[in-house]
């Protein structure tokens, strides 16, 4: 039972965390609506401006080294120790 009090307690902390910060970025529905203003044409430059110069410049990228193939070639003794027997029956003492 108090397992459920906490996660109901928690739930109403996350719910109200997330209701201020939408409020506070402004997401949520304000109390008043706010009124609409009325959209003007947009201001358009004169056509009369010079244009930019584009210069375009070529770059050259080398091409990738190809890998190396690595061979590793390892070899590992049955018995690094020595000791034949060591390992045999490791839980008997026959």
């Amino acid at each position: 039972m108090i397992q459920r009090v906490a996660i109901l307690a928690a739930s109403l902390v996350a719910a109200a965390g997330l209701a201020v910060g939408l409020v506070v970025a402004g997401i949520a529905p304000a109390a008043a609506p706010v009124a609409a203003e009325p959209v003007s044409a947009p201001v358009v430059a004169s056509t009369d401006a010079p244009q930019p110069v584009v210069q375009v410049d070529t770059v050259y990228v080398a091409a990738q080294a190809t890998p190396e193939d690595i061979v590793v070639i390892k070899t590992v003794s049955a018995h690094p120790r020595g000791d034949d027997d060591e390992n045999e029956n490791e839980g008997s003492d026959d």
